[in-house]
């Protein structure tokens, strides 16, 4: 295997890789509650067959060696070292996205999780994103469809079991597509984040939602903007009624900057197929400090600022300045605990107090004909979000209908209460479905 960016070698003959840059923030500020775990489920019309889907893991995870890895600590970075072990397969939890246990130092940071007609994977994000992990997924059902006795004539998009690693698929994107001396992005004001109590430990509680997808195509046509664009607009729509709502009982308000983080996927942006971390985001705000915005106001400021922001050359920006930051002779040096206190403070003075909210897009599933026909839906359950944001949201579409999830660590259900009214109100029919 050769790969730009990599070694010549496998990860097996390897042993070992560097974390990308990305994936160096997570080891700092990771802990019980902010785990970095995210799932992506895939429900299907059929139960699961227990013997099959664990044949299929292992195939499968035989296909994606870089994801069987752990991870290990030196005296200036973490790094990910290959263990030869199988991703474990376990039942669904009831809480989402728990933590990695310590005590099981030496498994893959990946894992399946089955109930009924559920296949979900959990990846912690050291290893890749929303992109890498989606690909793992889709060659599991291509592989676990095939054991159990359905034809796919078609594998395009799938990346099959006994395809030979590509070119790339361990490189670390952001060092590829790093620039030097390229003028680094403006400086942020704080956000204004939500006044909810928190809830009691375990904090996290998932409203899944979904959504007739062609209705909502209609509405965003007729505004000349993206389903993302459009959602992401109800987002700070919502935020803005609760400022309000929170100004009537505190007539001193602060902050009144609301800002969300859009992740965007930027194998679409550059010519790379790296399954490990390769996304940014871009954050559209509204400052409250000018006035009450209309949703259609909201509309044309989100659907410019999100165009703009996707423009490679603001992509590169902020690209640049975060490997820049790595590159510096003197963090370099640096020992490892000072290393991850440093990330840690950083995080919780830009990170955390940057941004209102969180709406991830994966975007939507195409698959072959025969696939798509024994599979019901997708949802996806993003990362918890930490005590600051307190509520995040993610998306994926699958056929005609959209699937809309919020994580929520607070005791109050307003924000999906305000934003699913919004949605209902402007025409598009919603169904909550169960809460997990």
């Amino acid at each position: 295997m050769k790969g730009k960016g990599t070694d010549t070698k496998s990860i097996q003959e390897i042993g070992w890789l560097k974390l990308d840059n990305a994936a160096k923030l997570f080891p700092a500020i990771m802990s019980g509650e902010l785990t970095s775990v995210f799932r992506i489920t895939v429900f299907l019309k059929k139960p699961i067959k227990f013997s099959a889907i664990k044949e299929a893991v292992g195939i499968t995870s035989g296909r994606f060696p870089y994801f069987s890895v752990s991870l290990g600590s030196g005296l200036f970075w973490y790094y990910l070292e290959y263990n030869h072990q199988l991703p474990r397969i376990q039942t669904e939890e009831k809480i989402p996205c728990t933590a990695f246990a310590a005590k099981r130092k030496n498994e893959p940071l990946y894992r399946i999780l089955v109930k009924e007609n559920r296949i979900s994977v959990e990846f912690i994000h050291i290893l890749t994103d929303g992109g890498g992990a989606f690909e793992f997924l889709k060659s599991l059902l291509y592989t676990y469809f095939r054991l159990t006795g359905n034809t796919i004539l078609s594998t395009e998009g799938i990346i099959l079991p006994e395809s030979p690693i590509t070119e790339g698929e361990m490189e670390d994107g952001y060092k590829r597509f790093f620039k030097r001396k390229i003028p680094p992005p403006g400086k942020l004001t704080k956000a204004w984040h939500l006044p909810f109590s928190l809830n009691e430990k375990p904090r996290l509680k998932v409203i899944r939602s979904e959504m007739d997808l062609d209705k909502l195509h209609e509405i965003t046509r007729s505004n000349n903007v993206s389903v993302t664009e459009y959602l992401v607009s109800v987002y700070l729509f919502t935020l803005q009624t609760l400022y309000l709502e929170e100004k009537e009982k505190v007539k001193k308000q602060k902050r009144g900057v609301l800002r969300i983080e859009v992740p965007v996927n930027l194998r679409k942006k550059f010519p790379s197929n790296t399954m490990r971390n390769f996304s940014l985001f871009i954050l559209p705000e509204i400052d409250l400090r000018l006035g009450v915005y209309s949703f259609e106001e909201i509309l044309k400021i989100v659907n410019y600022q999100l165009q703009t922001g996707a423009d490679v050359k603001q992509i590169t920006r902020f690209l640049s300045q975060n490997v820049g930051h790595e590159k510096s002779p003197f963090v370099r040096v640096l020992p490892l605990f000072i290393k991850s206190m440093a990330i840690s403070a950083v995080y919780r003075r830009l990170g955390s107090n940057q941004c209102s909210g969180i709406l991830t897009n994966l975007g939507s599933v195409k698959l072959p004909a025969e696939m798509e026909d024994l599979i019901d839906s997708f949802e996806v359950v993003p990362t918890p979000p930490n005590t600051h944001v307190k509520i995040s949201c993610a998306m994926v579409t699958f056929r005609n209908q959209l699937r809309l999830d919020f994580c929520n660590i607070t005791r109050s259900k307003s924000f999906e209460m305000h934003f699913l009214k919004h949605l209902t109100e402007s025409g598009i029919p919603v169904k909550v479905l169960n809460n997990k």
